[in-house]
């Protein structure tokens, strides 16, 4: 399951040495609706990292991102509590 853009940001950084780049932040409403879920990407040259993040306590406990997705693909999974 993929859930509903909110807002997205996209900031311009000087970069630290190798030069400029930016970095895009992606705000999506959380399952429960009370938290999000931020997909970040700093494309800044040398430091290029990508993730995706619950911010909801309770999502982040009966939720998962489904393994093996990429980042902007990302899906999320009910976490199975009969294991």
């Amino acid at each position: 399951m993929r859930t509903k853009l909110v807002s997205s940001i996209q900031e311009d950084t000087r970069g630290f040495g190798a030069g400029s780049g930016t970095i895009e932040r992606y705000y999506y409403e959380c399952p429960c609706g009370e938290g999000r879920i931020v997909e970040e990407h700093d494309n800044i040259p040398g430091f290029r990292d990508h993730g995706v993040n619950i911010e909801c306590e309770k999502c982040r406990n009966e939720w998962e991102f489904e393994s093996e997705m990429a980042v902007r693909g990302w899906k999320l999974v009910r976490i199975d509590m009969t294991t």
